[in-house]
């Protein structure tokens, strides 16, 4: 979701830094695509793509994550240009 929204669109959700979303915005964006996980699952996701090096994440003192921004390394994973055999990208 974080590629398609700075990537696919005209002009990305957040003009200031296209690669970050809030976190309710890609709630929001998961719930209507009809593949929002639980919330434990989205935040273990978050933390395994965080510690891969493909996103950075802001987390508040719950353990949830405030903001998260798509890395350089994380826009090769979507392009192709690296694999990960733990990291499933709809094509």
């Amino acid at each position: 979701m974080l590629y398609l929204h700075a990537m696919g669109t005209e002009s990305p959700l957040n003009v200031a830094d296209p690669y970050a979303m809030p976190r309710g915005v890609l709630v929001r964006t998961l719930e209507y695509s009809h593949i929002l996980p639980a919330r434990p699952e989205l935040n273990a996701a978050v933390r395994y793509l965080q510690e891969k090096g493909y996103v950075r994440a802001e987390w508040d003192e719950d353990g949830e994550f405030r903001v998260v921004r798509l890395t350089e390394k994380g826009i090769d994973l979507v392009e192709g240009s690296i694999r990960d055999a733990g990291v499933l990208l709809p094509r």
